[in-house]
């Protein structure tokens, strides 16, 4: 089951997306069945195919490359992305959904799952060709003096989605 979270509790209501598509809305035991909630649910119910075509599973942090994830059909060519910097070794583009005023991801050109991965397979040049795509798209995107966040997820409980290991650049404004 993949669950999508929501900013806010919305009345007690939980929207869940389940692998083979099928979609449900739970109601918390302490909510309240009367007329606004039912046309709320209702609504919510209309929005489901919205909200699922945003859900994305969590990868596991031991799981082994996919080559049909999103990076390395952006690294073929088959899907598109802003590009922000490439080298041999790495290409930095623009996240769909920023964070923040600048948020671009650096991804490997190699099939690495994440960190761990990368730094166990990747070779000397892969690694520092990865460094300096990260450096260089810093100074792209003009936040290399005024500094900015690297992130990245590894794993379920980190909140991976993609198993493609990449790094989220994150800065153009105060960040927490």
């Amino acid at each position: 089951m993949i669950i999508i979270y929501l900013p806010k509790p919305v009345y007690g209501l939980h929207l869940a997306v389940y692998k083979n598509q099928e979609m449900a809305v739970k109601l918390n035991n302490r909510t309240s069945t009367g007329f606004p909630t039912r046309i709320l649910l209702c609504f919510l119910i209309m929005l489901m195919p919205c909200f699922a075509a945003q859900a994305e599973e969590l990868v596991e942090a031991n799981a082994d490359y996919d080559p049909a994830n999103a990076f390395a059909r952006i690294l073929r060519d088959e899907l598109p992305a802003d590009v922000v910097f490439e080298n041999e070794y790495a290409l930095a583009f623009h996240d769909i959904y920023p964070r923040a005023k600048v948020h671009v991801l650096v991804i490997p050109k190699g099939p690495f799952t994440n960190v761990l991965q990368f730094n166990r397979g990747a070779s000397d040049a892969e690694k520092l060709g990865f460094l300096d795509a990260i450096s260089q798209t810093a100074k792209v995107m003009g936040v290399d003096e005024s500094g900015f966040k690297l992130i990245s997820n590894t794993g379920r409980d980190a909140g991976q989605t993609v198993p493609h290991f990449h790094v989220h650049l994150i800065g153009g404004e105060h960040v927490q």
